[in-house]
């Protein structure tokens, strides 16, 4: 069960990011603001952002929670490099994702973007060697939407779908690494549940 608090965590963090946003001063648009404004000074009418706390809250919880799921992928990976690149990456992309409620937030994101494509791509790799062409697939999927709403926000393209995308991208990516992650999760369990099996087989063999 200890495989599944992640899982519990991100769900948390989503429920006080929900009641972050009705608590927002004015109402929060999800179609049309971005995940940032909760987690400005003020609103876009200048009032005081009263739901900043839990807001910063609620990604504190979800960098935590995606943190372990990284380390988690990185056991299973099939050299040391991937393993080492995936653990360090992937901790240090959700490391900066925790501190973007900070005024330094564009700065934050750039350099947690930069340690998350780096992951993903180290990742990719490994499905690669492994053949899970299917994985693989809908994983390039998922960080292109990624790479689309980078490219919107920092392009200041189509600007008014930004929202909408960000709120995607965000949701795929999650989707797809729990999906990667409960698969090691499940191959880590097993392993260690047959290592007592296998060792009680050769001590049984000797005597």
């Amino acid at each position: 069960m200890r495989r599944l608090l992640p899982l519990v965590g991100v769900l948390a963090s989503t429920v006080i990011f929900a009641v972050a946003a009705a608590r927002y001063p004015g109402g929060y648009d999800w179609i049309n603001q971005s995940i940032s404004s909760l987690f400005q000074p003020e609103t876009l009418r200048g009032a005081p952002n009263t739901a900043r706390p839990l807001a910063a809250l609620a990604v504190v919880i979800f960098a935590a929670s995606m943190a372990v799921v990284f380390h988690t992928i990185s056991t299973r990976g099939p050299t040391r490099f991937h393993s080492k690149t995936i653990r360090i990456a992937g901790i240090n992309a959700m490391v900066y994702t925790a501190l973007v409620v900070t005024p330094m937030h564009d700065v934050l994101v750039a350099l947690a973007l930069i340690f998350f494509v780096t992951t993903m791509v180290t990742i990719f790799h490994r499905l690669y060697v492994e053949r899970r062409v299917g994985m693989l697939g809908a994983g390039v999927v998922c960080l292109g939407m990624t790479l689309t709403n980078a490219t919107m926000y920092y392009g200041d393209l189509f600007y008014g779908f930004l929202p909408i995308v960000q709120k995607l991208a965000h949701a795929a990516w999650v989707v797809w690494l729990f999906g990667l992650y409960l698969g090691d999760s499940r191959a880590v369990d097993g392993a260690g549940e047959a290592q007592p099996a296998l060792a009680a087989a050769v001590d049984g063999r000797r005597r």
